[in-house]
């Protein structure tokens, strides 16, 4: 009294097919494992499909987000040289450096950049040539006479005499 049945289990493969001497499901029985089995191949590719749209779109996501952090760090950026700028153009006009040597003062904070302005004024002040020593060559008088008063002492020098 063996019956001959044929089960699937869980590790026959896809496409096993039910026999068709199976008494106890029928034409009726067949049909619908068959339908089954085909509905359960359509959800799957399905999944398959909205899983890789769904990747896609996280991508897409992702990608946005990177460029937002990108747009971000330059933004920090461009902020910090501002400021540096702006610490730097601050101290300058405070200590009267010229514009044009704006560029050789250095450092990230205040104190650093008016340190670096107070020496670079103290070296535009000082000159290269040495000043003159007034105890050294011609003296003249130390008052000046009018025209009238040199024409009198001329006339009185060349005439008088």
């Amino acid at each position: 009294m063996s019956e001959d049945t044929t089960t699937t289990t869980a590790d026959a493969p896809e496409d096993a097919e039910v026999s068709t001497d199976t008494p106890d499901l029928g034409n009726a029985g067949q049909k619908a494992i068959k339908a089954e089995r085909d509905a359960r191949k359509a959800a799957e590719r399905t999944a398959a499909d909205l899983a890789a749209r769904l990747k896609s779109i996280e991508d897409a996501n992702l990608s946005d987000l990177e460029r937002a952090q990108s747009a971000a760090a330059a933004a920090a950026q461009e902020l910090a040289a501002l400021r540096v700028e702006n610490v730097r153009t601050k101290v300058a006009l405070a200590k009267g450096v010229p514009a044009d040597l704006i560029d050789f003062l250095t450092g990230s904070t205040e104190e650093e950049v008016a340190a670096k302005a107070d020496i670079l004024i103290a070296r535009l002040n000082t000159s290269g040539t040495p000043k003159p020593d007034p105890s050294q060559g011609a003296k003249g008088s130390t008052s000046k006479k009018s025209t009238g008063d040199m024409f009198e002492d001329f006339f009185n020098q060349n005439l008088t005499s």
